[in-house]
């Protein structure tokens, strides 16, 4: 199970990590930045204050520091939603239109469409490959699969999984 801790752990090297949470303190919607704010000020004791006048790298360092608590689960997911939609849209955008999902610039505005199947999203990654890294085609297929729900999570997690593989045994 690809969970937003184990997409952040496994599949985000340490600056890649933090890019997306600085992505969540930037883009965030403004309520979701407040809620987080206040969790995490409850969490390492600081006054709400204190945080919400933090730069967006700090605050992402102490939200990275929780990674692995559930209560920041929703935060995290957040974080890398954001992510994509703003630094990843270029990759999401080729892998919707290899699989025809409409789209505006790797955004989906739109319910009228189908999940790519487990064949679509091997030969997707095959197809593009080459034009993007591994560690973010995997990075992006684990996060879509985490967001968009079951059908997604059975077409992307397994390839996600082979992917895994690949590079560990190709290291």
């Amino acid at each position: 199970m690809w969970t937003a801790r184990r997409i952040l752990k496994d599949l985000a090297d340490t600056d890649r990590r933090r890019e997306i949470l600085v992505s969540f303190w930037k883009n965030a919607e403004p309520q979701s930045r407040l809620l987080a704010g206040a969790y995490l000020a409850k969490a390492v004791h600081f006054r709400e204050e204190t945080l919400r006048k933090m730069p967006a790298d700090k605050k992402a360092d102490l939200l990275g520091s929780r990674i692995g608590v559930p209560e920041f689960d929703q935060f995290l997911e957040a974080a890398l939603l954001q992510y994509h939609t703003h630094h990843a849209n270029e990759m999401m955008a080729a892998f919707l239109d290899k699989w025809g999902v409409p789209h505006t610039k790797g955004a989906i505005e739109s319910d009228d469409y189908k999940a790519p199947s487990i064949e679509q999203v091997r030969s997707a990654v095959s197809e593009l490959g080459s034009a993007y890294d591994r560690h973010d085609i995997s990075l992006y297929l684990a996060s879509a699969g985490l967001l968009m729900g079951d059908e997604w999570r059975e077409a992307m997690w397994p390839v996600v999984d082979e992917m895994v593989d690949e590079m560990v045994g190709g290291s």
